[in-house]
């Protein structure tokens, strides 16, 4: 985690995540070629529901994008697998100096781009430099702003200096788009013909209706099973799930509503692939309007909500109740931090009565337009009314969320899943929309995490801004949502999470089996 990179997390990858709009495709019986193409035997068409805005992942910060390219198309030394593991890729290897300041990579040997070019250590050099460049405009810049210096004594080798010992940069390394290989001779044409060294490459586009990747025949690993994998989107989850039932498609990344789930986990037909996620679906509250500055009264809405009854009604069980901005793939993820604001009406009243508000006050719950949103905002509202706390529902498009609630703190409570990796740094900036009035001591601790030289002092400074965020019941963590992904039963090697932006269809195939390493790794069998 770096501090310095707060202030992008939550706006640029949320709102690219979520902001994207598009036009109905598709209908609910598909065409004679759709079924055709479906149902081969050597083509994968996976329905999703956000189209990527761009085909450039390193100037765009749309999880849309990454979900298609990254480790599909693209690859890095290090990647993440389904577990959220750090693992080699174009990298066989790596040493970390004892300082904690130099990075060794030995690369990979006989890997080619698609276009046959092939991976030098001077590519490797080039592209992290690139990322690190302010004027490249790397989304996620920021994580890579503590490299010193990047060099290749030789061809199979490449050395990255940090100015500063960082305990996450493997992690930033594997998860992020400043991670990613590029063959220089190819930068040029990165937004309309990406080139990487993945199992698949780039064929074609449909704006808002499709992408196209087929298998790269030049492939340095295990071959892919699949010759075609299509990205198909919808703009509305009833019709994408018709797709599936219908033959149109044969995968559904991830329920656009957990509830229907219930479509297909009991048909032999199907099969239902779920896992954890980065994600952490929060009732978020302005700490510095009317009745929210009091602590007591921040408190008490903890206890007033049922957790458990909120991912079980909107999330349909699918997930972890959480108490704090942590998931269970979190190195300093501490499980007794859940429990502390337990469901409890009567402590919630008592603790309303000693802030001054016996008789209870009146708050607006602003929504955006998802799911989870509008589908746990009258649970909460029943909740707090039970407490004497009156809430008025207020339903608004995503952008003037973003300009209202995220950019100009026009809210007092609102309910969104913060959808990045490891982004507790966020309770550390004080212009963030929380207005959390910890932020500074939060800062001054995740500097410390920053520079820390060894793991345990750094999981030891985390955790103790997961407590100091938690007393301070900055915001209310609701759950931990799962990723569902829905499949016909005959396919097999799909990742079996969502701790990465990629989904990652290295291995998928439909029928066989999947390689023992893939599946150790957390792919599907």
């Amino acid at each position: 985690m770096k501090f310095s990179s707060v202030k992008r997390r939550g706006f640029n990858v949320l709102s690219s995540l979520l902001a994207v709009t598009f036009a109905a495709v598709g209908l609910a019986v598909a065409s004679s070629s759709s079924v055709a193409m479906a149902a081969s035997g050597n083509s994968l068409v996976i329905g999703s529901a956000v189209a990527p805005p761009s085909l450039d992942p390193t100037s765009n910060a749309s999880a849309a994008i990454d979900e298609v390219f990254d480790y599909n198309v693209y690859q890095h030394l290090v990647e993440l697998d389904p577990k959220g593991q750090v693992i080699p890729v174009l990298a066989t290897g790596y040493k970390v100096a004892t300082d904690g300041l130099t990075y060794t990579f030995t690369l990979r040997s006989g890997v080619v781009f698609s276009n046959g070019d092939p991976l030098t250590a001077a590519d490797v050099v080039y592209s992290l430099k690139r990322a690190v460049d302010p004027k490249s405009g790397y989304p996620y810049q920021s994580l890579v702003a503590d490299v010193s210096s990047v060099s290749s004594p030789d061809n199979s080798t490449v050395v990255v200096t940090l100015s500063h010992p960082d305990n996450q940069f493997l992690y930033n390394l594997a998860a992020y788009s400043n991670g990613i290989v590029l063959d220089p001779t190819q930068v040029a044409n990165i937004a309309t013909n990406p080139v990487g060294t993945g199992p698949y490459m780039y064929q074609s586009q449909i704006s808002n209706y499709n992408v196209v990747l087929v298998a790269n025949p030049k492939y340095w690993g295990t071959k892919p099973a699949l010759s075609t994998v299509t990205w198909r989107y919808f703009a509305s989850a009833s019709t994408m799930d018709s797709a599936l039932q219908s033959g149109q498609i044969q995968v559904i990344d991830n329920l656009d509503n957990s509830q229907n789930v219930s479509l297909f986990k009991h048909n032999s037909a199907f099969k239902v692939v779920h896992g954890p996620t980065n994600g952490k679906i929060d009732l978020t509250i302005n700490n510095k309007s009317g009745p929210l500055k009091k602590l007591k009264v921040r408190q008490a809405i903890s206890y007033a909500i049922d957790k458990k009854a909120i991912l079980k009604t909107v999330g349909a069980g699918y997930g972890t109740v959480i108490g704090s901005d942590q998931v269970p793939g979190d190195p300093w993820y501490t499980p007794s931090v859940n429990r502390i604001y337990s469901y409890n009406v009567k402590k919630a009243k008592k603790l309303l009565a000693q802030a001054g508000y016996k008789h209870g006050f009146s708050l607006v719950l602003t929504l955006p337009p998802y799911g989870y949103a509008t589908q746990a905002g009258p649970l909460i509202q029943a909740e707090l009314a039970a407490v004497g706390v009156r809430v008025t529902i207020k339903n608004i498009a995503w952008a003037l969320w973003i300009s209202k609630v995220f950019e100009g703190h026009q809210y007092q409570l609102t309910i969104i899943d913060q959808v990045e990796a490891r982004d507790i740094g966020e309770y550390g900036d004080c212009t963030y929309y929380f207005n959390y009035a910890g932020c500074k001591a939060v800062g001054t601790l995740m500097a410390a995490a920053t520079t820390a030289t060894t793991s345990a002092k750094e999981i030891s400074l985390f955790r103790a801004v997961v407590h100091k965020i938690t007393a301070d019941a900055a915001n209310l963590w609701l759950y931990n949502p799962d990723q569902l992904t829905v499949a016909d039963s005959n396919v097999v090697g799909l990742p079996g999470s969502g701790l990465t932006e990629s989904f990652n269809v290295s291995y998928v195939s439909i029928g066989g089996s999947v390689p023992a390493q893939a599946a150790a790794e957390g792919f599907s069998s």
